[in-house]
């Protein structure tokens, strides 16, 4: 890690510091016009300053993804201004204007990273086109993820952090893909399924909670989705389950439990199935988690 402290003064549009937990910032120069997406700054703050604000004009080069953990704030983009608030994300792109910052009484706690290069440009203006710049539900918890371990692997160059960020990229696409495909499977379903992940959803239940025929709707799924009803679900669950992992210190039974396993070994056989590493590995490689609980993190940063 190469400072726990974000100065920023391109075109003298920001003004003071912010103390990191993690900050990772690229050894060298960004290339927007490099073949490879890369990362220029990330980082983890739990809760930024009560005075925290940064305004841009038209002239950064860097497009930007910002994750709130906690509080709540103000954003300000194409000539539009939103509130966002803990568990949403927001969207900024390379060469826009705009202007985010803190409620002084609820300040944000953010885990963000900004990028360029590749087709990172035109895939976040197609986001911001389509959906808008503030994002919640599956969306937030898969990106958060791929944010944290974009600084897990800080020290890994091209290919590695690229491909990372392109995953953020095609997530965000999806979402607003399917929110404006017109189809019966679209962000009511996918919003369904993130509120109820704590049951044990089956496909029938949840065709008949929307008027369909069970076997209509698992086609109708696959095709809009991309996977089976089941498999999307387990996805969700084990997104669900990273996350409370990295922002709660609640013991691995009681997570299986409020995801609705019918026990914690079978929680595990899908955790590690899914992710390549136990639930207990997962938090001990968490810098987030170690942060927040006051441990020394055993990630590893540039």
């Amino acid at each position: 890690m190469r400072s726990n402290y974000y100065a920023d003064d391109l075109e003298n549009d920001i003004v003071g510091t912010v103390p990191h937990d993690a900050y990772y910032i690229a050894p060298r120069s960004v290339d927007p016009n490099s073949l490879y997406i890369q990362v220029n700054r990330a980082g983890i703050v739990m809760r930024t300053p009560r005075d925290f604000l940064i305004s841009r004009n038209d002239a950064y080069p860097y497009s930007m993804i910002h994750c709130v953990l906690y509080g709540r704030g103000t954003i300000s983009t194409r000539g539009h201004t939103f509130g966002v608030h803990d568990r949403q994300l927001f969207v900024m792109a390379s060469n826009e204007g705009h202007m985010y910052s803190s409620d002084p009484c609820d300040p944000m706690g953010l885990v963000w990273v900004e990028y360029a290069g590749g087709n990172s440009a035109q895939l976040t203006r197609h986001i911001l086109d389509l959906g808008g710049p503030i994002y919640d539900g599956s969306a937030f918890t898969d990106v958060m993820n791929l944010c944290t371990s974009i600084l897990y692997q800080s020290r890994q160059e091209g290919p590695g952090i690229s491909l990372l960020l392109y995953d953020i990229l095609m997530t965000l696409c999806k979402r607003v893909e399917i929110e404006n495909s017109g189809r019966p499977v679209n962000h009511r379903v996918l919003k369904y399924i993130d509120e109820n992940i704590d049951h044990r959803l089956t496909l029938a239940e949840t065709a008949q909670t929307f008027g369909y025929h069970p076997a209509y709707f698992s086609n109708l799924f696959s095709k809009t989705v991309g996977t089976t009803f089941s498999k999307y679900v387990m996805s969700r669950k084990i997104s669900h389950a990273c996350y409370l992992l990295e922002t709660t210190s609640w013991p691995v039974e009681r997570i299986a439990q409020e995801l609705g396993f019918c026990d914690t070994s079978h929680f595990i056989q899908r955790f590690k199935a899914m992710r390549k590493i136990t639930p207990v590995a997962y938090r001990n490689g968490s810098v987030l988690y170690q942060k927040k609980h006051g441990s020394e993190s055993k990630g590893r940063f540039v």
